[in-house]
């Protein structure tokens, strides 16, 4: 009993995760179609020439009132960057190598 229980609520978790994840995206959209921020498209282009890899994961997040793209990257070598980057201008506000 105690087994479904937890199997329950985690699957709960995951749904909300989803959900959330969801309002994310389509808030983004809205951002890009209102013309607030660049496109992740732009973006990535951009971030071609500073440091080339696969992208593993970006996020769009407010910090200090600003949109940024965060952005993990695994270069060829099998290192992990991370970049941020002004949504608006477009603009490399931080890179760090990930541990």
């Amino acid at each position: 009993m105690k087994r479904t229980a937890t199997a329950i609520f985690s699957v709960g978790l995951l749904l909300v995760s989803v959900v959330l994840a969801d309002d994310g995206y389509l808030e983004a959209r809205r951002l890009v179609a209102e013309g607030k921020i660049q496109p992740l498209e732009a973006i990535l282009e951009q971030v071609k020439s500073v440091q080339p890899g696969n992208v593993l994961e970006v996020e769009l997040e407010e910090d200090d009132d600003r949109m940024i793209y965060e952005i993990e990257l695994l270069d060829k070598e099998g290192m992990v960057w991370e970049l941020k980057i002004d949504a608006v201008t477009g603009e490399l506000v931080e890179r760090e190598l990930e541990d």
